[in-house]
């Protein structure tokens, strides 16, 4: 049978995902948890020589990142105090 899944490239992302968070179970595990995920929302999908119908998808996810990372921030501050 013929493999029908697609090889599709992905652009590059302007910084790589932290993949690990510090499981150290103390009072500042759910600060670490939301701090991991905060700095993951500082990666773009770079959008530079794709085509447009591709580059709309990147863009409303790259729009996206933007939005939860003013969530976890609202979230974070209220976890500081």
């Amino acid at each position: 049978m013929k493999d029908m899944t697609t090889k599709t490239k992905l652009p590059e992302l302007t910084q790589q995902p932290i993949w690990h968070i510090d499981g150290t179970p103390n009072d500042d595990y759910p600060l670490r948890i939301l701090r991991v995920y905060r700095e993951n929302c500082n990666s773009y999908w770079v959008v530079e020589g794709i085509p447009d119908n591709e580059k709309l998808i990147y863009d409303m996810m790259n729009e996206y990142q933007k939005q939860r990372a003013e969530i976890l921030d609202k979230a974070i501050e209220k976890l500081r105090k």
